[in-house]
């Protein structure tokens, strides 16, 4: 993954899994408290289910759900945020997910945000059809 300098981070996030408002885990929380939510939002990809978390690929058109985030400071919040994904410089290859820009759709239409996609093979992991996390994880 290229670095991105400091002053050139992206200030929106699409969360879609774990980190989701709703979801139980603490990292959720950190999330919120670092981060003010602008609403739902989806973009187009597959999402399937790892364990207890999901990978997300681009390829695919369904409907993906998440929540559009603005980090209050994405400095401070990548570092923890690219460890938790498993994608940080002390984390070794193959990582798990590779951080990217994407476009989502929101109710106020398009916008570009930071999105975590699952960088290891989908083979033998069960699709999520609707494209809803917090709807399936249950």
């Amino acid at each position: 993954m290229p670095a991105i300098q400091p002053d050139l981070l992206p200030d929106l996030i699409f969360v879609y899994g774990t980190l989701r408002r709703g979801s139980a885990h603490a990292n959720a929380a950190r999330l919120a408290r670092e981060s003010d939510w602008l609403g739902l939002a989806t973009l187009s990809g597959m999402l399937y289910r790892v364990s207890w978390h999901p990978a997300l690929v681009l390829e695919g058109s369904d409907p993906v759900t998440g929540d559009l985030l603005r980090l209050h400071d994405p400095a401070a919040s990548l570092p923890w945020l690219d460890a938790f994904e498993s994608c940080s410089p002390d984390d070794p290859p193959p990582h798990d997910y590779r951080r990217e820009i994407a476009m989502v759709m929101t109710a106020a239409g398009p916008a570009t945000a930071l999105v975590y996609v699952w960088n290891l093979s989908v083979d033998g992991l069960e699709r999520i059809a609707t494209g809803d996390w917090l709807g399936a994880a249950g």
